[in-house]
């Protein structure tokens, strides 16, 4: 009888990893030092959407921090990396395994000093635009999945992309980003909703 509810509890563990689930994952840095940082503006949204949908469960995988959250009748996994921006891939690549969905089924939100403070900008797919953390992603996985850029820029001529992007946010840059994320999480559910189309359209640069 005890090999029989065994064997039960794993069939239902194996339904709940295939079933309607998909993936929100933010780029950043961990630990103190990053805090803050312009870099970890992923971080930072990703991890209001979770606050805001109530998280069922708390996960520590090797490569990543996982909260498995309920929204519009899906299993949301949002993902902060612990591999550091320039190895993000080895998160997702651990993800799409135990999770078994594909790369397309991946949102990604990353930091972009090509785009004004604040100002954002859904993609389908497209290249790594420089950007570390989508190179590895590519390297890792594919450039087939979703992307919200979020702006922090513009970058400064007097100073160099590594030493920009690491800094800190001034008190009010930080208040106009802060100001802006609610709408980053709308965003962000309205993709979950409606696609990514839909959602380009809606929420594009405004």
């Amino acid at each position: 009888m005890r090999a029989f509810w065994e064997k039960l509890s794993k069939l239902f563990r194996r339904t709940e990893q295939v079933g309607d689930v998909e993936i929100l994952l933010g780029i950043g840095n961990i630990g103190e030092k990053y805090v803050g940082t312009r870099h970890n503006i992923g971080f930072v949204v990703v991890e209001k959407f979770a606050e805001k949908n109530s998280p069922r469960t708390k996960k520590k995988f090797k490569h990543s921090l996982v909260w498995e959250c309920s929204f519009a009748g899906k299993k949301i996994v949002v993902c902060q990396p612990n591999t550091y921006v320039n190895n993000s891939g080895l998160a997702a690549k651990e993800l799409f395994g135990f999770y078994g969905v594909a790369e397309d089924k991946m949102l990604v939100v990353v930091d972009d000093f090509n785009l004004n403070l604040a100002a954002m900008r859904f993609r389908q797919s497209g290249s790594d635009g420089g950007h570390n953390g989508l190179k590895s992603l590519a390297q890792h996985s594919s450039k087939d999945y979703a992307r919200l850029r979020f702006g922090i820029g513009p970058l400064p001529e007097n100073e160099t992309i590594t030493d920009f992007v690491l800094g800190k946010f001034s008190a009010e840059e930080e208040k106009i980003a802060n100001e802006k994320l609610d709408f980053a999480i709308e965003a962000i559910e309205s993709y979950f909703v409606n696609g990514i189309v839909a959602t380009m359209n809606k929420y594009n640069s405004k």
